[in-house]
């Protein structure tokens, strides 16, 4: 049975875990004090055996997101480890072997990284094509970008358009939940769920509509959630991560906090339109169109790659 996809929030659990079981064994490395060695090696092996455990989940879920956190935790070590071994004008003891270790891993995750940036293309990028590079967020091996447009004719006067693009060879399903401008100023949907296909790439449609007379429409928010199956990638080009919008209750939790936390999100803004007509009782269904699949020999090449 695949293991279901898990979410950004699963992905920044596992990174602290990865962080803060390196955290206790370097501590407990740096207050090693013989021959009372006995709690200082207990944390060495639990911190060891936690960010191993994390770093290896994490790494089944995104290799490439997990490569990038290991490569900071391998270089960080490696500088520190180069400072002491000059300050202390020594080439012996255990600084030496762990900047000469974590030099060899951070070498060796710099070289994966390197090849998944140079890999070739096999499926054309569809919506790289079709949009700009600054407007594409990625999450959980779905690519999207999104508009509003009017429509010349039509039941509502306004559209949300999304794109989306898969990157993985697994179907993915993708939930948008949508909120901020009030119902008495524009009608649309609370959320919509759609399939999408290994590698494939289409266009949702979701109606809006504002309200006649309303001074404003208003900012509204897309939340992303998608789910499915684990599968490789096809689509080697990354685009920008897409950052959940920061709850103003955990603004203000941040705030006593003493750290002052804003962003994240995707949100469109929803013009005024005087000349709009009066609302229907209930809003058209949303419309999701296949704009392009990849034939069978496409996937196999691209599973070769």
């Amino acid at each position: 049975m695949a293991r279901r996809r898990r979410t950004q929030r699963g992905h920044v659990f596992l990174g602290l875990l990865v962080l803060l079981g390196l955290l206790a064994a370097g501590i407990s490395w740096l207050v090693w004090r013989p021959p009372d060695v006995g709690p200082a090696l207990a944390w060495l092996i639990g911190g060891l055996v936690v960010a191993g455990w994390s770093a290896l989940a994490f790494w089944r879920r995104d290799a490439f997101a997990a490569a990038k956190l290991l490569l900071f935790c391998t270089v960080m070590p490696a500088i520190f480890c180069v400072l002491w071994v000059f300050n202390a004008h020594s080439l012996g003891g255990p600084a030496t072997w762990g900047g000469g270790a974590s030099a060899v891993g951070a070498a060796l995750l710099g070289r994966y990284l390197w090849r998944e940036w140079r890999r070739v293309e096999v499926l054309p990028n569809v919506l790289l094509d079709a949009a700009n590079k600054e407007d594409i967020c990625e999450l959980d091996g779905l690519q999207l970008c999104a508009g509003l447009l009017r429509p010349e004719e039509g039941p509502v006067p306004l559209e949300l358009r999304i794109l989306v693009q898969s990157c993985v060879d697994a179907e993915r399903t993708l939930t948008v939940r949508l909120s901020g401008p009030s119902k008495t100023r524009v009608h649309y949907p609370d959320r919509v769920t759609v399939q999408v296909g290994p590698g494939e790439v289409g266009r949702l449609v979701v109606p809006l509509h504002p309200l006649p007379g309303a001074r404003a429409g208003g900012t509204l928010h897309l939340g992303l959630n998608i789910t499915g199956p684990g599968g490789p990638r096809l689509r080697f080009w990354r685009a920008r991560p897409y950052v959940a919008r920061i709850h103003p209750v955990m603004q203000v939790l941040a705030l006593l906090a003493g750290m002052i936390t804003w962003g994240g999100g995707w949100s469109v803004e929803v013009p005024v339109l005087p000349d709009a007509p009066p609302p229907r009782p209930q809003l058209p269904p949303e419309r999701w169109t296949v704009v392009w699949r990849p034939g069978l020999e496409q996937l196999h090449q691209a599973r070769a790659a």
